[in-house]
């Protein structure tokens, strides 16, 4: 086992790679467009009211948009979205709007967009926006959600996906 008393950048994502973790498409429209992202640092804050934050690197053209939208819904995947993820996520250099045209999008309460099929969707209010190092924590109030059935759910581990 590796041990250091002082990890660097490096050391700490590669520590975090071993976290599995659900993955989600996060994505806001608005008076500023439309933006999304695959994101797998979610958390629920409070079931009453209901409350959960994510968060999103502060440089992310994505985040200027939620921001300024004040609105996001978080999409948890199923394992048949891993290519919606990997567009989500950057690869395949689709620009944010482009993003959109893969998989079937509705909306909720806010006008945010919601994956039609996702496991679960929850559509929020930016309720506040914290800057912590590299990141904006954003958390929001749930306004909607939506559910299908309980099946498997797309996670991340080892710096591949797979399916709990």
């Amino acid at each position: 086992m590796k041990i250091s008393s002082t990890p660097d950048s490096a050391q700490f994502r590669e520590a975090m790679s071993r976290v599995a973790a659900s993955v989600h498409i996060v994505a806001t429209d608005g008076p500023a467009g439309l933006g999304g992202l695959t994101a797998t640092s979610f958390a629920s804050i409070s079931a009453d009211p209901p409350m959960l934050l994510f968060c999103i690197h502060k440089g992310s053209p994505t985040a200027d948009r939620m921001l300024e939208n004040g609105v996001f819904c978080v999409n948890e995947l199923r394992p048949e979205h891993q290519p919606l993820a990997d567009v989500f996520a950057g690869r395949g250099g689709h620009r944010l709007e482009e993003r959109f045209s893969a998989g079937g999008w509705g909306k909720l309460s806010t006008g945010a967009p919601a994956l039609e099929g996702a496991l679960a969707s929850f559509d929020c209010r930016l309720v506040e926006a914290k800057e912590v190092g590299t990141h904006l924590i954003m958390i929001g109030a749930v306004e909607a959600v939506a559910y299908g059935e309980a099946t498997e759910a797309l996670a991340y581990v080892h710096r591949a996906y797979r399916s709990l």
